[in-house]
């Protein structure tokens, strides 16, 4: 008989040998890190899954690592530069609105749907980023149409649309892409508006650095940098050699059940 749940609810008692919430170890300083739970969470989905299914998962883990990482930070901002750079006039604050705003929103649509459709396969994925989205904001954030303009903003430029997918599908209980496409899509442009507005100010910073005598060599080596893919893959790096160091101190610093504190 198959036990799965149909596509339109979402419940984490409906998969074989799923982890309900009271088998979940509170996440602290005496317990595995939130992220060992999204690995170990993850690892278990991927074994559990089939092959065209781990392809889902894959694209679900790369939004998220891409989203609540440095990946926007990384490549929205080097994009930007390039654009500016390659526009010494006035021309560079409009082209750098239009492609801020177009980049963000497709790209922020593919990973809203990549993480719905995701999200609703992949439970124990779905329910270890639930606990670390509660850690990166402190308390979890509401359903997307009872939040207001600020707090729409925080949650999708801090995070993304896999936030905003994550969020949707937790506290409705339903899943699926027709459902929750218009959170989505609302969140994408809303995003989309922000990083435009920012790709804006920057084109007129650096029309009016390349026009005052004294500030034009910074602003054209500062656009230079920026717009240089090494720059940001050695910040990229240097990124992940520090999450990695850290990671491990927390690692050490756990105290095993039992252990006397």
């Amino acid at each position: 008989m198959n036990c799965r749940p149909p596509r339109e609810r979402w419940s984490t008692d409906a998969m074989d040998d799923q982890t309900t919430d009271s088998e979940l170890p509170e996440q602290g300083p005496h317990n595995t890190p939130p992220d060992s739970g999204l690995r170990a969470a993850v690892t278990a989905d991927f074994r559990a899954s089939e092959p065209l299914r781990r392809v889902a998962l894959c694209g679900v883990v790369f939004w998220l690592a891409y989203e609540w990482g440095i990946g926007n930070e990384v490549v929205t901002p080097w994009l930007l530069a390039r654009v500016i750079n390659d526009r010494p006039g006035v021309e560079a604050i409009p082209a750098a609105i239009v492609v801020g705003f177009a980049f963000t929103v497709l790209q922020q649509l593919l990973a809203g749907v990549t993480a719905l459709a995701g999200f609703s396969l992949f439970h124990r994925t779905a329910h270890a980023a639930w606990q670390r989205l509660g850690t990166q904001f402190g308390s979890i954030p509401g359903e997307w149409s009872k939040l207001g303009l600020f707090s729409r903003s925080v949650l999708v430029f801090g995070l993304g649309t896999t936030a905003v997918a994550l969020v949707q599908i937790t506290t409705t209980g339903e899943v699926g892409v027709r459902r929750h496409g218009r959170a989505v899509t609302e969140s994408a442009v809303l995003c989309g508006a922000i990083v435009g507005s920012v790709a804006g100010v920057m084109g007129a910073l650096a029309v009016v650095g390349r026009r005052i005598e004294m500030l034009a060599p910074f602003t054209e080596w500062l656009l230079r940098v920026l717009g240089n893919p090494l720059f940001w893959l050695g910040l990229l790096v240097l990124v992940a050699l520090v999450t990695i160091v850290r990671q491990r101190a927390s690692s050490s610093a756990v105290v095993p059940d039992g252990a006397q504190q």
